[in-house]
């Protein structure tokens, strides 16, 4: 499992599922054909994005986008935004106000099942009962590559300022497209 295959993965789902909504059985369903190694890998390419992800300036973009955003509320955001695509995901890093151009439902643009899914597949895959724990143990075993990692951090391009500390009534200015978008 490489990057590239991550978001092919992501992609076949999403389009099999004729958008991010739907795309949760289809996206389980192609990691169950993988092998266990790889569904492991491809999990641990996910939370590697989750954390390269978790950016203030991006919190600000769910902030706006949701009309508020808790903690949990974040990871959610960011499985969503994980589940458009690749383009979409590294333009926000570089841009978070780009996500004024991506076509957000009317609720919350959040999905959570999308940080379950590999721990799905693993369980429908090798019959194990639904046991976290022994997940968790078992993904240890299959730590990312320093070339993985590189190259996810060689596709990354943050925007100024992302780490920056906001408050509300900063936002019209920080993300004025969202702003006016959302607002």
């Amino acid at each position: 499992m490489d990057v590239t295959r991550f978001w092919e993965i992501i992609d076949a789902a999403r389009e099999k599922g004729e958008g991010w909504e739907e795309m949760y059985q289809p996206l389980v369903d192609s990691l169950t054909a993988l092998e266990v190694p790889e569904i492991m890998l491809w999990k641990q390419i996910f939370d590697e994005y989750q954390q390269l992800s978790y950016k203030n300036k991006l919190w600000a973009a769910a902030y706006l986008i949701n009309g508020g955003c808790s903690d949990d509320g974040f990871d959610y955001f960011r499985g969503w935004l994980t589940a458009q695509g690749k383009d979409v995901f590294l333009g926000a890093l570089a841009d978070p106000d780009s996500l004024a151009d991506v076509d957000a439902c009317e609720e919350d643009v959040e999905f959570e099942d999308m940080l379950g899914v590999a721990a799905d597949a693993y369980f429908q895959k090798t019959g194990v009962e639904c046991d976290y724990g022994l997940f968790y143990q078992e993904i240890d075993k299959f730590p990312l590559s320093e070339a993985t990692k590189a190259a996810m951090l060689a596709d990354i391009r943050y925007a100024e300022g992302i780490d920056a500390e906001w408050e509300e009534e900063e936002l019209e200015t920080l993300l004025p497209r969202l702003w006016a978008a959302f607002e």
